[in-house]
């Protein structure tokens, strides 16, 4: 099988890349050029059909790093490590002749790999060093080169930056780029293709589905019949309004994530639950849709993973809940409470993404989505075993009893 791998670098990047394709394996590279790094998050937006994404450096990837998250294809980039550090230190001080490394001045996204390179070679002296980020101007990382030319502190500069290395030529500094090792370079494009091929196992991997669709509907042949569609595949009746399908994690994934909120309600007319189930057989797989549905809500989906986590509800949230945990602290937290794993992950979760630490019934009641007199429940268990305390009360201008704040009792980022 052929990988195909988009590379998104400089045209000197690429240059060198291509000198080196004979000794990639089973992996066709197209190459996606920019000619500043913060241009890397447009091609992105550009890219035809491919297996991954992989950039030249962590600096294109951190302009693209956001619109990479929602692709559905992993993405990876080259790291800057010792060996880039030493093969250009070697390369620069056999053929310049440097009396001390002080003569030099370096850009570099950690510059902590420097420092532990000149430790272990016993150097004492270092470079003249600059930290660079995204949010770095590239004008700034030319400045910080050009002016310590001026002032005599240096007679070269290296630079990790294609765009830096051009402006500096411009004004006549003598620059060298950061050498790419070639083993390097070849493990990061072997890692992509890895990232790659693991993703198409999980996408190519069993799923179950259940479609339940509820209300008088005498009709559903239009609905069945957009479902099916949907998901490239059949649909067998297992009891009135509630129906199975089976499909691949790829096709679910490709589904509950590209459809908008629009298109959700305009799968059918009548009310329905998705629900899905991934795991290693057959049968895990369908007893997790089971268990799946029966979180449902009308109009949403959710799924439940091989390693029992909850997804959903979708398209309104996104959510992850652990139905198991095997955390110790929170074993003996479900167990005191009778809390079920379950809950207790939701729990945490909202902790985790409340804006503030206290917190009144009615908050937890909407993150939950359940009624008051479940979320009630679940509150006095955890104040009864001193999981939870009230610490105040908040005013409401309407009538009726002040509302009780709640804040937790325990390890919320276990």
């Amino acid at each position: 099988m052929t990988i195909h791998i988009a590379v998104i670098c400089s045209s000197e990047f690429a240059q060198r890349v291509q000198t080196i394709e004979s000794e990639l394996s089973s992996i066709k590279l197209d190459y996606y050029l920019y000619n500043e790094p913060q241009h890397a998050a447009n091609l992105v937006r550009e890219l035809k059909p491919c297996d991954a994404v992989f950039f030249s450096g962590s600096m294109p990837y951190a302009y693209a790093k956001e619109i990479c998250e929602s692709l559905p294809i992993p993405s990876h980039y080259l790291h800057q490590d010792e060996t880039a550090i030493s093969t250009t230190l070697l390369s620069i001080m056999r053929g310049d002749k440097l009396s001390t490394i002080q003569e030099v001045s370096m850009d570099l996204v950690e510059p902590q790999i420097i420092h532990n390179v000149l430790e272990d070679i016993g150097f004492v002296s270092i470079p003249k060093l600059l930290k660079i980020d995204p949010k770095m101007e590239m004008k700034e990382i030319v400045h910080f080169h050009h002016e310590l030319y001026e002032q005599k502190k240096i007679t070269r500069a290296i630079t990790s930056v294609h765009a830096v290395y051009e402006s500096l030529k411009q004004l006549n500094v003598p620059v060298v780029r950061m050498i790419d090792p070639k083993s390097s370079i070849i493990k990061g494009i072997i890692d992509t293709k890895n990232m790659a091929l693991l993703a198409k196992s999980q996408s190519a991997k069993i799923a179950i589905g259940y479609i339940q669709l509820n209300g008088d509907t005498i009709d559903q042949s239009k609905e069945l019949l957009l479902f099916s569609t949907l998901f490239k595949t059949r649909l067998i009746q297992v009891k009135n309004n509630q129906f199975i399908m089976y499909m691949t994690q790829g096709d679910v994934e490709r589904v509950v994530n590209s459809l908008t909120n629009e298109e959700w309600k305009q799968l059918s007319v009548a009310p329905f639950k998705l629900a899905f189930g991934y795991g290693k057989s057959i049968e895990d797989a369908t007893q997790n849709a089971k268990d799946a549905l029966k979180f449902t809500k009308e109009n949403s989906a959710n799924i439940i993973t091989e390693k029992k986590q909850l997804k959903g509800p979708y398209p309104h949230q996104n959510k992850s809940i652990e139905l198991r945990t095997k955390e110790p602290k929170l074993v003996e937290i479900a167990k005191r409470t009778a809390l079920s794993p379950a809950n207790l992950s939701k729990v945490l979760l909202f902790s985790r993404t409340h804006p503030a630490i206290e917190f009144t019934a009615y908050d937890l009641e909407r993150f939950l989505q359940v009624s008051r007199r479940t979320t009630e429940r679940i509150l006095k268990k955890l104040v009864d075993h001193q999981y939870a305390k009230i610490v105040g009360e908040e005013m409401t201008y309407q009538q009726g009893r002040p509302r009780s704040l709640y804040k937790l009792n325990i390890p919320t980022f276990v």
